[in-house]
């Protein structure tokens, strides 16, 4: 099984001109935890829910905030044929929830550390007659070692 099995291709996105408060209508109105942040057609950037929090909690006002005074500009990606397995070790490893997807310098998707939970699961309870036990262990073994981190 490989990323581009489980990833989100319609990731939303905003430039770093934007406002925080922009940011979290993209998140509210789409039920998800992040948005990327793109330099005309060059992944620049990812604000996630957890970037808001901090915002707010930092005493910041996300209406005047503009994204690219807080985006998270050091990014790690993965090809959509990467390993689930290895996407999952790699996440874990970072401490990171999203991971941008790429090919030939294009952002492709998204994955997060919720899609690999959900397909392990899936894969675990499916009622496959062979579940793929070491892909499925790597990315529940992922997901509680990020949210073991942020504790």
């Amino acid at each position: 099984m490989q990323v581009r099995d489980i990833m989100h291709a319609d990731v939303k996105s905003t430039t770093a001109d934007g406002s925080f408060a922009d940011v979290a209508a993209v998140l509210h109105d789409n039920s998800i935890s992040s948005v990327v942040v793109m330099d005309g057609e060059r992944l620049a950037g990812i604000v996630t829910e957890r970037d808001l929090v901090n915002l707010v909690a930092d005493g910041e006002d996300p209406r005047s905030t503009r994204v690219g005074d807080r985006m998270t500009t050091n990014l790690d990606t993965v090809s959509p044929r990467t390993d689930i397995a290895e996407a999952a070790e790699h996440m874990a490893r970072l401490k990171i929830r999203h991971l941008p997807v790429v090919e030939d310098d294009k952002l492709v998707g998204i994955i997060s550390i919720r899609d690999l939970s959900n397909w392990a699961v899936r894969e675990l309870t499916g009622g496959h007659e062979l579940p793929d036990l070491e892909r499925s262990q790597a990315a529940l073994s992922a997901a509680v070692e990020v949210n073991r981190a942020e504790r």
